[in-house]
């Protein structure tokens, strides 16, 4: 019965480190006060930038990596969605705004359970 344990303890550990989203330095997957975020693209004179919003003070623009340290391609706000998709994050709402110079896209996540 011990065995059945560990077993289960173990695949419920190796399961863990499958998802794994790093926004800068900070893996947001592992934030355990972390429901929803917030993946901001900002077009401007055909320049895409993109910002991931977890509730830090300052979102800023920050590489978005996988667990094998692959950045994504931040000049594509779709391949981001699906990364986050592949890890866990589901799509809730988007809205967008802007001017003639510049839009903004904003598209809200929810971590799923």
């Amino acid at each position: 019965m011990k065995y059945v344990y560990l077993l289960i303890t173990l695949l419920a550990f190796s399961l863990s480190g499958l998802s794994q989203i790093y926004v800068g330095d900070v893996n947001i997957n592992k934030k355990q006060d972390l429901e929803y975020i917030e993946i901001i693209g900002l077009t401007k004179n055909f320049n895409i930038k993109v910002r991931v919003d977890y509730g830090q003070s300052h979102p800023k623009t920050e590489e978005i990596r996988d667990k094998s340290g692959t950045i994504a391609r931040s000049n594509n706000i779709i391949s981001i969605l699906n990364l986050m998709y592949k890890n866990g994050w589901v799509f809730v709402n988007s809205y967008g705004y802007g001017t003639n110079s510049e839009n903004i896209v904003r598209y809200l996540l929810k971590k799923e359970k």
